[in-house]
């Protein structure tokens, strides 16, 4: 049987090809690049008016209308008078202590109208502030209010608190160096009084609560001592607990008395008769001794209503001694509370310690013409091209 082999058509197969190449798309060309935008006359003239004009303008008021200023820096530590709390590191003590609570108080008092009126004691304040050197911006009227004379007195004097190390830096700055030194030391007095004052309004108060407690101990201890000497003026008796003390002894002798004359009567009424001699002297021993056991039993005890005893004696000795001990007590707390808040007070003392003290300046540093005109540059430039961007966002977005 012969086998049937079909094979493919390669005529067939290359007219295929040659028709799929003549269908092929013609190559596309890239586009041509977009044509580069110049910029307009119109972004030329905002960086004109946004940074050119203000910066030129800004340096210009820098070199000849802004005034030089001197300036003196301080810086002090408020410290305690305890050795054992000023040798700890100030971060352990930072917010805790009264020295740096006072640090606190002291940067603030120096932000506030009240601190002209405290540095204005030891210089002329708005003398200062107001000198012919000064430009118009920083100038101040001697006759303006305090509130207007606050705004500048918080350009010149600047208080920075550093916690790490518990120091206050103070930049104090004037139109002269003459007035910066003077202006510097003012305040450091003041403060250095502001400091004091505090410590030593907190030491009254702590000493005045202790002392007035004393005071009320002392007229209670008092009052009750003369309680007692008038009890015993009055009822003639040194202590009737003692007396009682005595009279009782004495009548228990009595009464050992009595029962052994009672025994002898007994044993000689077994031999004689009672018109006896020594019988009858006896019997008057023996009525002397109950006389005498009355009077000792009325003496102690209270038979009769409004009778003196020594019970009754007792009673309001008792009273009044009781309250003399008890004033007396409060007396000895009181004064030991006394001497405890001595001491307290004397370790939450603080004072004003120096670190650095004013020096006269040699030259003025301030104002920073180079730094201040590059900022307003920089600044300027920023603005000029934030709006440039967001003038182009709007432009393309309303197209």
């Amino acid at each position: 049987m012969l086998e049937t082999v079909t094979r493919p058509a390669p005529v067939l197969d290359v007219a295929r090809t040659a028709e799929a190449g003549l269908k092929r798309p013609p190559p596309q060309r890239p586009p041509a690049p977009a044509p580069r935008q110049r910029w307009r006359p119109g972004a030329w003239f905002g960086f004109l008016l946004l940074v050119v004009l203000p910066t030129l303008g800004f340096s210009t008021w820098q070199v000849f209308g802004a005034a030089d200023q001197y300036a003196v820096e301080i810086r002090f530590a408020v410290r305690p008078a305890d050795p054992a709390r000023a040798a700890l590191p100030a971060g352990m003590l930072a917010g805790a202590t009264a020295g740096n609570t006072d640090a606190y108080a002291v940067v603030q008092h120096l932000q506030s109208r009240a601190a002209i009126l405290a540095v204005s004691r030891y210089t002329d304040v708005r003398g200062i502030l107001g000198r012919a050197e000064a430009d118009p911006l920083a100038w101040l009227d001697p006759a303006a209010p305090l509130e207007v004379a606050l705004r500048a007195w918080r350009r010149q004097v600047q208080p920075y608190f550093d916690r790490a190390s518990g120091i206050v830096s103070v930049e104090v700055r004037a139109f002269s160096a003459a007035d910066a030194l003077a202006l510097a030391q003012a305040v450091e007095a003041a403060s250095e009084e502001l400091v004091n004052g505090m410590s030593e309004r907190s030491r009254a108060e702590l000493m005045a609560a202790a002392e007035h407690d004393v005071t009320l101990a002392e007229r209670r201890f008092a009052a009750a001592r003369a309680a007692v000497q008038a009890f015993r003026d009055r009822s003639q008796e040194v202590d009737p607990r003692r007396d009682a003390q005595a009279y009782a002894e004495h009548l228990v002798k009595l009464r050992s008395e009595l029962i052994a004359m009672q025994g002898q009567l007994a044993t000689l009424r077994a031999v004689m008769s009672d018109t006896a001699t020594p019988v009858m002297q006896l019997l008057g021993n023996i009525r002397s001794t109950e006389q005498q056991i009355a009077a000792v039993q009325g003496r102690l005890t209270e038979r009769d209503p409004g009778s003196r005893t020594l019970s009754h004696s007792i009673g309001g000795f008792e009273a009044v001694e009781t309250e003399a001990i008890f004033a007396q007590r409060a007396y000895e707390a009181a004064m030991a509370a006394l001497d405890r808040a001595r001491a307290e007070a004397s370790r939450q003392q603080v004072y004003l310690a120096p670190v650095v003290r004013p020096v006269a300046p040699e030259r003025a540093v301030y104002p920073a013409r180079i730094a201040n005109t590059l900022t307003v540059f920089a600044a300027a430039l920023l603005a000029w091209f934030v709006g440039l961007i967001a003038l182009r966002a709007l432009k393309e977005h309303l197209a």
